[in-house]
């Protein structure tokens, strides 16, 4: 259960006035109710499986930049089963902060008593690292339908924050409140508004005297919120949750003055005269390269070789950065470092060799779209390179092993970017133009004598999907092949992967699966297209469609499967070819059977031709994907002679 780890609003200036929809009374969480025990369903959604009753943040950000952060939540379990990611605490914590109070309590109605269970120690917390972040876990106990959850928690700060914060759940909410303070003469807050708009039903804007100080106080309270409709095919769905999002626009100590940027331009300058970046920038590298590279005729051939020298001799380190966290020369020896370390060597060798190349900065896609209309360096959160060789650009970013020119991975096609150059920043919108491809491919025969098909199954895939593909084996190989195991159901094992010269990704797998065919007397019916069909990739969505549909990558998906054919029986019926497209050649699929001597082939074929449609476009993809798991689902029927 993660309610929010970021701190975020939706207001659009500092007025010190005071305003209430009604009187209100915020920071003031209700005792417990044992009327909320007896509740056996949700009247903001009867169908939700859990509720939050109340939610409350506060974020209390001092002169000196630190802050202290306060979250209480109540939440109700309706049904256990459908609530599972609710059952835990989930406690993030960034790079100078810590955790501070903590206090659970669980309520439950047995034999018509409340019992109560506090937990408030933080050894009972499970403690992980994810990504820099660590995570304070904690699996609560005595949880049953019916239960209320009730947690609170304090963060203490050191770092100067954007306090983001969602608003919209898989879950319903009946109330939840967020408040911001800071002092006035130190500090300036902008709220930039992305996802969705929601009105608070009570607000206050007012100025209050901390300690003699004068302090900013936000406060809004919102009431019976839905939960967020969930969409597949979704590039990243919080980009379309309501959330508030102020972002610092202004900071000054005695030591330090912050300024927010009018334009990107301004962020380039102040980014150039960083140590990290336009230092870093400034460092040799003629000494690197060896010359056969440096030199080499082909501009653009030049250019892939310095990209492929730079992801074979160092190593990203995971973590996401627009500055260097080290210097060249540590780098050069460590031969590991974040975003920036590696991408801005790139760059740089790039720039020596002779090749015009500048750094890119994104925001991935977990971090949320780049609001381009607001500069801000703290949106930013990656950097990767741009080179523009005989008039075209290239992209490359050598963070991923396998990622070529323009073919990068997922996580950094987020529609918008910032190029800086020559201490000038350009914002532009960027996409993903090259095509991904799947092949699945079944050798199988029947073992009627132990009822079971056997045979061997090959995944190879290309494009951004290799790339995706070979990143998660690389970052756990034993993980990658359980998952790869249960995707597919199947019943396998010496699962081997590898990455084959010409950068795609295979795996391959033996299997018996007992469960692919039925033998009834003489008669075996089986699918041929067996754990292949089309069932995990539905569009069976019955609410409007709200979100465009992206898939990130245009993509073909080529399944091919060979079944041999006893010795002895004969064919009774075989599935029925079938093809569709759609009008305009976008969506379109091919299914044929062959047979060639006692062997079955049959081959399905899907191409998506780009990489996101309008949300118009959902029937279409509707309609053709009934088709395809119909036509898919198909059996064939032998029978012994």
């Amino acid at each position: 259960m993660k309610i929010n780890s970021k701190p975020a609003v939706v207001v659009g200036c500092l007025a010190v006035n005071m305003f209430f929809a009604q009187q209100h009374q915020f920071l003031s969480p209700p005792p417990f109710d044992e009327a909320d025990l007896r509740k056996t369903n949700s009247l903001v959604d009867k169908n939700a499986p859990a509720e939050i009753l109340y939610n409350s943040v506060r974020y209390n950000i001092m002169n000196d930049a630190s802050a202290e952060n306060e979250y209480y939540s109540k939440i109700k379990i309706y049904d256990k089963k459908r609530a599972e990611e609710w059952l835990n605490v989930n406690i993030p914590v960034q790079t100078g902060e810590s955790l501070g109070k903590f206090e659970v309590r669980i309520y439950n109605l047995s034999n018509n008593k409340v019992e109560k269970l506090v937990i408030d120690k933080k050894e009972q917390l499970k403690e992980n690292f994810t990504k820099g972040v660590r995570i304070y876990k904690l699996a609560l106990p005595s949880v049953s339908d019916g239960s209320i959850i009730e947690y609170s928690y304090k963060i203490s700060s050191k770092n100067l924050i954007n306090p983001n914060y969602f608003l919209e759940y898989s879950i319903p909410v009946v109330y939840q409140e967020y408040n911001l303070e800071y002092p006035d003469e130190a500090i300036t807050y902008a709220f930039n508004t992305t996802g969705k708009i929601i009105k608070p039903k009570y607000q206050l804007s007012t100025t209050e005297s901390h300690l003699g100080a004068l302090y900013n106080v936000f406060r809004f309270g919102y009431e019976n919120i839905k939960p967020i409709q969930k969409e597949k095919y979704v590039k990243d769905l919080d980009r379309f949750r309501g959330k508030i999002k102020p972002e610092l626009r202004r900071y000054s100590n005695q030591y330090f003055a912050y300024n927010n940027f009018k334009d990107w331009n301004k962020v380039a300058e102040t980014l150039d005269n960083y140590d990290e970046f336009g230092g870093f920038l400034k460092s040799n590298v003629k000494d690197i390269l060896p010359q056969n590279i440096k030199t080499y005729f082909d501009p653009l051939e030049r250019a892939n070789k310095i990209f492929n020298f730079v992801k074979e001799n160092y190593k990203w380190n995971r973590s996401y950065g627009i500055i260097a966290s080290q210097s060249l020369k540590q780098l050069l020896k460590t031969k590991a470092g974040n975003s920036a370390d590696i991408n801005l060597l790139l760059t740089m060798l790039l720039r020596d060799a002779g090749i015009e190349a500048n750094p890119l900065l994104i925001s991935t896609v977990d971090n949320g779209i780049l609001n381009i209309t607001l500069p801000n360096i703290n949106t930013l959160n990656f950097l990767f390179t741009s080179a523009k060789i005989n008039n075209q650009i290239y992209f490359y970013d050598a963070t991923s092993f396998n990622s070529k020119a323009n073919l990068l991975p997922e996580r950094n096609w987020n529609d918008f970017g910032i190029l800086i150059e020559d201490k000038k920043g350009a914002s532009f919108s960027f996409s993903n133009l090259t095509m991904s491809k799947k092949e699945l491919s079944i050798k199988a025969r029947l073992d009627l004598e132990n009822p079971s098909v056997k045979g061997t199954f090959v995944q190879k895939d290309n494009g951004m999907y290799a790339i995706e593909s070979y990143e998660d084996f690389d970052m756990n190989k034993e993980k990658y092949k359980e998952s790869f195991l249960a995707l597919y159901n199947i019943e396998g094992k010496n699962v081997e992967s590898k990455l084959l010269p010409d950068g795609d990704f295979e795996t391959q797998v033996a299997f018996a699966n007992t469960n692919l065919m039925d033998v009834i007397g003489n008669k075996v019916i089986i699918n041929p297209m067996m754990f292949l069909n089309a069932e995990k990739e539905s569009f069976d969505q019955t609410e409007e469609r709200m979100h465009q549909i992206d898939f990130t990558s245009a993509f073909t998906k080529e399944k091919r499967v060979e079944l041999e054919i006893p010795d002895h029986y004969k064919v009774l019926s075989l599935p029925k070819d079938k093809k569709i497209a759609t009008d305009d050649g976008e969506i379109s699929f091919n299914y044929k059977v062959e047979t060639l001597g006692n062997t079955l082939i049959i081959t399905s074929k899907i191409k998506v031709a780009s990489q996101n449609y309008p949300k118009g476009y959902y029937p279409f993809f509707k309609q053709i994907w009934k088709t395809i798991s119909e036509t898919e689902n198909q059996v064939i029927s032998l029978e012994k002679n």
